[in-house]
This record gives structure tokens, C-alpha cells and sequence, in this order.
């Protein structure tokens, strides 16, 4: 039996049961296969699964996702991160709709222009998408095509030309799936579950050089993230019991997201800015907290100030009650939120 045999017969018998998977291939919907690829980028599976509904409901198709507000789309976004991700999203929407007239291109070369869009997901796409005979090399492809060839340590291209080699004609796109579910189950990066993988028959590593697997296993050092410091502000309005908030810049970290006001971050703890935000209007200050949160890059202590400040002071943000706003706060506002 081929390669590409074993896997897909595999797949048809223990594929997973994930909402962006269309049960008659005849009808995949394209938008769900690109919604889904975007969120997935640096997040697991099972952390998208509610986002993916959540969102999925509200933008169900992309002329309802490109006539929204970005802000709209950012409070659906809210928690799951990279929210860079959601503002090319929206982006790519607009052009999709207004050059393409709402339809996905089939082309990969088109598609990698697009906002968002690399040559990962085009290829995801134009394989799962539109059946097209293209390998999306994330990190679980690269790892499984690797150890079956026991070639490791090669470059994306030589990878993709292993792929390409057991490719199935007849059904890329599954052939794509099943190699990602292989690789999330079974073939794992740390501690792979060789014994029982479905493809250890085929696998050259496996067969002939373990030790290949056991020196993953041995642990390597951690490295240590930097630590960054900074000042939140929870500052409430007496007469409506009303929280201020403002958006944060476009680009950078939780840009365009909803926040309380904060400093900004550094690395001296000593040396953290004050906000002048708020000078000659704090009435009374008291500190709650500290928050600590963890980035991809460094962790986050945030001291939280409560403040009261002048009665009927104008301050550039929004009022806004704290439950209607909880919904639209990254995951590192809401823990500042909670401690309200």
C-alpha cells in the first residue's frame, strides 16, 4: 500500500471532528478554511475551537466580515492574541470583496499578496480549500515528512519536495489534514507516540534511527524571559460608575485593542514612567494588584492604581460601563478588570 494510502485511509477512519471541516468535501467553505488557518497561526486547536464559532456566527460569511467596524472585529478577537492577525484579517476582507468580488482566488501567487495571507495559508487554501495539488508546510508537516524521509534538519523547499513526492493526487487537501492530525497526535515534537502512530511502518526514522527521536526528548535549557514593568489606572466616574478607557495604537503589542490607561513598559522597575495623562487631575490614588502576565517575548508586572480624579475632568477615552467593556479586553485587561 502507498504512503499516501496508509495516511488517508487513516484520516477517513480517526480525522478530527473540528467545526472548519466540512463532512461533504464537495461543499467546503473556503472562508472558513482561510478564518480558521489565520486563527491557528501560533495557537492550538483546542484554544481556537470557541473563538472560531464565536466568530464564525457573527461573521458568517466575508461581505459581512469586510462591511464591519475593525473594532467590531477586535472585540470577537478579544483573548486570543496576535492581534495583528484579526487587523490583516479584516484588511484582506475589504480587498477579497472589492477586487475579487468576494471570491477566494485560486492562484497561490495571488493569494500570498494579500494581507495576512504567507505562503503557508495560500497553500492551505488552494490545497484544502480548492483541492489544488500544494502542501502547506506548517510546523507538524515539517516534522512528520522529516521523520518519515529520516532527513532531518532540511530546509522549508527540500521538505516541501518530500511532500510533494507522496502527495495524493486525487486528495491534497485531506493529505494535508492528515499529516496536521499526525503530527498534533502522534508525531509530536517532544515524546512522540511512535509505538502506536498509524504511519510507524512507513516512518525511516523510527525504523532505523531512534536515537534520532530520544535526543529530542532530552531536555534542553529554558531560556529566561525578560521581566517588564509598568502602571495601570482603573479610574472610575462617580455619577455613572463608568470605567475610562482608551484604544491602544494600531501597531504593536494589543494594538487597536480596548484598555485602561497604562504606562508604558520597561525594564526598570524603578524607572517606570508616570502617566501625564492624569497630572494635577488625581484627587486620591491607592494601589491594587500587581497583575502578572506572560507574553511570547517577555513576562508583564502591571501595578494597578485605583484613581479618583476631579469631578466633571475631561479625559480623551471612552466611559464605558466595566461588563459591556470585559467582552471587548484582551486577556491581559481582563485580569486587570477582575480585580475591580
Amino acid at each position: 500500500m502507498d504512503t499516501n494510502e496508509i495516511i488517508l485511509n487513516w484520516y477517513d477512519s480517526e480525522k478530527r471532528n473540528l467545526p472548519w471541516r466540512e463532512p461533504d468535501k464537495n461543499k467546503i467553505d473556503v472562508y472558513k478554511v482561510w478564518i480558521s488557518e489565520i486563527m491557528l497561526q501560533q495557537t492550538t486547536v483546542m484554544a481556537v475551537i470557541p473563538y472560531f464559532q464565536k466568530f464564525i456566527t457573527r461573521f458568517p460569511n466575508i461581505n459581512i466580515l469586510a462591511e464591519s467596524d475593525i473594532e467590531e472585529v477586535l472585540t470577537y478577537w478579544a483573548g486570543l492574541g496576535y492581534y495583528s492577525r484579526a487587523r490583516n484579517l479584516h484588511k484582506c476582507s475589504k480587498q477579497i470583496v472589492e477586487k475579487f468580488n468576494g471570491d477566494f482566488p485560486r492562484e497561490a501567487e495571488i493569494l500570498i499578496k494579500l494581507p495576512g495571507i504567507g505562503d503557508y495559508t495560500a497553500s492551505a487554501i488552494c490545497a484544502i480549500g480548492y483541492n489544488q495539488h500544494k502542501v502547506a508546510l506548517d510546523v507538524n508537516v515539517k516534522r512528520v515528512i522529516s521523520r518519515i524521509n529520516n532527513k532531518h534538519n532540511l530546509c522549508n523547499i527540500s521538505i516541501k519536495k518530500l511532500a510533494i513526492n507522496i502527495l495524493s493526487e486525487d486528495r491534497p487537501g485531506d493529505f494535508n489534514e492528515a499529516i496536521m492530525d499526525i503530527g498534533s497526535k502522534y508525531c509530536k515534537s517532544k515524546f512522540p507516540k511512535c509505538s502506536i502512530c498509524p504511519i510507524n511502518k512507513i516512518c525511516k526514522t523510527f525504523k532505523y534511527n531512534k536515537n534520532a527521536l530520544i535526543e529530542i526528548n532530552k531536555r534542553k535549557p529554558i531560556k529566561e524571559k525578560i521581566i517588564k514593568y509598568g502602571n495601570c489606572y482603573l479610574i472610575k466616574r462617580k455619577d455613572d460608575n463608568k470605567f475610562l478607557f482608551i484604544r491602544r495604537p494600531s501597531k504593536g503589542l494589543l494594538g487597536g485593542m480596548l484598555s485602561f490607561p497604562s504606562s508604558l513598559w520597561v525594564m526598570d522597575k524603578k524607572n517606570i514612567p508616570s502617566s501625564k495623562l492624569f497630572d494635577d487631575l488625581i484627587t486620591n490614588e491607592s494601589i491594587k494588584g500587581p497583575i502578572h502576565h506572560t507574553f511570547s517575548h517577555f513576562n508583564l508586572i502591571l501595578n494597578v492604581y485605583n484613581i479618583k480624579i476631579i469631578d466633571g475632568v475631561d479625559i480623551e477615552g471612552e466611559w464605558i460601563e466595566l461588563n459591556k467593556a470585559k467582552e471587548q479586553l484582551p486577556s491581559l485587561m481582563k485580569k486587570v478588570a477582575n480585580l475591580v
